[in-house]
């Protein structure tokens, strides 16, 4: 009898999840609905406002990555607006434009970019450059445009949601907590200060030498727990290129495309290695695979080694879980370009055809 209670609790309590659920999704959708202002984005008319948006938005602290967003939206906008198709989705488009606006009196004042993440599990999708427009900022137009995406996700029954928001960006990240979205990850990129010379720093104890091939198993392990796949998907990182086999060697010999591997040892132990590959246009990544026992050591002694050894050292990025390693980026000479909050949300699937 207690057991039948039990069951018939957990049945009660799932069936409650739902109808919260469900409920939450009739009033988000009746609220958008009564918001004639918000529309799906009309590519072949909307970039170049979308591109002057963006750049008014987060002009004062964009990244180089995000400055050749901009660029690339608008060089779609200028030189192909006439060959992008009408009525495409972001389902159905290659372009990483599609998403939702908010428009007052033709002039577009707020954007959503909504991306299908057709390389992680089926159903995935991306919210990202969420702008509003600074005099029609504290409107709720930021919430209400993620509540549409958020719905989109569920008309095409979509699985989860993820997206990125600064750390300081304290308003921004208050709105995702309150519709569900959850922390994952915290990560900072950190770059070479420009003109930067030469860090010197000693550490005797450590020996840094090119990379082994017998030290990938241990590689691998470390890189694995410090680029986790819940985020690399979204990173010029693929663990299986940076393997020392033949065929990754003799791809990009055929690619002309540079990858270096240095490796620290302190007292003839394996602390810690620092991969460096040449992955965009933009930044050169250095990959470094440590613990959190020697990653200090790790990073003082191999990047100042990488710095002086290659060409363009102010190009050289590190993507490393936020707060760690903090002091010794700064002691060699890296700068904190930013600190990106990594948050998530799983969508309930509703079947409304059945009774619950």
């Amino acid at each position: 009898m207690a057991l039948h209670n039990r069951i018939i609790g957990f049945l009660t309590t799932i069936k409650a999840d739902f109808l919260c659920d469900w409920c939450k999704m009739i009033d988000m959708a009746e609220s958008i609905m009564e918001n004639t202002k918000i529309r799906a984005i009309r590519l072949r008319q909307d970039l170049k406002q979308i591109a002057d948006l963006i750049d008014l938005c987060f002009a004062h602290n964009m990244d180089s990555e995000g400055r050749d967003y901009i660029r690339h939206i608008r060089q779609t906008a200028n030189n192909y607006s006439g060959l992008i198709l009408e009525n495409t989705t972001p389902e159905n488009s290659s372009l990483p434009f599609h998403g939702y606006v908010w428009e007052d009196n033709g002039k577009i004042v707020g954007n959503l970019t909504l991306i299908p993440l057709r390389k992680k599990e089926k159903g995935s999708y991306f919210i990202a450059n969420v702008a509003v427009h600074p005099d029609y900022r504290g409107k709720g137009i930021a919430r209400q445009l993620t509540d549409r995406a958020l719905l989109h996700v569920r008309e095409h029954l979509g699985r989860q949601v993820f997206l990125q928001v600064r750390e300081d960006n304290a308003v921004a990240l208050h709105i995702y907590q309150s519709q569900g979205f959850e922390e994952i990850s915290r990560r900072t990129t950190w770059v070479f200060r420009p003109k930067q010379t030469h860090t010197q720093v000693i550490l005797p104890d450590v020996k840094v030498t090119p990379g082994n091939k017998e030290d990938w198993v241990q590689q691998k392990l470390w890189l694995e727990s410090l680029y986790p796949p819940e985020i690399t998907w979204n990173m010029p990182y693929r663990l299986e290129k940076l393997e020392p086999t033949f065929k990754n060697w003799l791809n990009r010999f055929l690619n002309a495309e540079l990858q270096r591997t240095w490796t620290a040892r302190k007292q003839e132990k394996l602390i810690g290695m620092v991969t460096l590959e040449r992955s965009n246009e933009i930044h050169d990544y250095l990959w470094v695979a440590s613990s959190p026992i020697w990653e200090d050591e790790v990073i003082q002694a191999v990047l100042p080694v990488v710095q002086k050894q290659v060409w363009f050292p102010h190009r050289m990025a590190i993507n490393y879980p936020a707060g760690r390693g903090r002091e010794s980026f700064i002691k060699i000479g890296m700068v904190e370009i930013n600190t990106l909050i990594w948050m998530k949300q799983k969508i309930l699937r509703i079947d409304v055809s059945k009774d619950i």
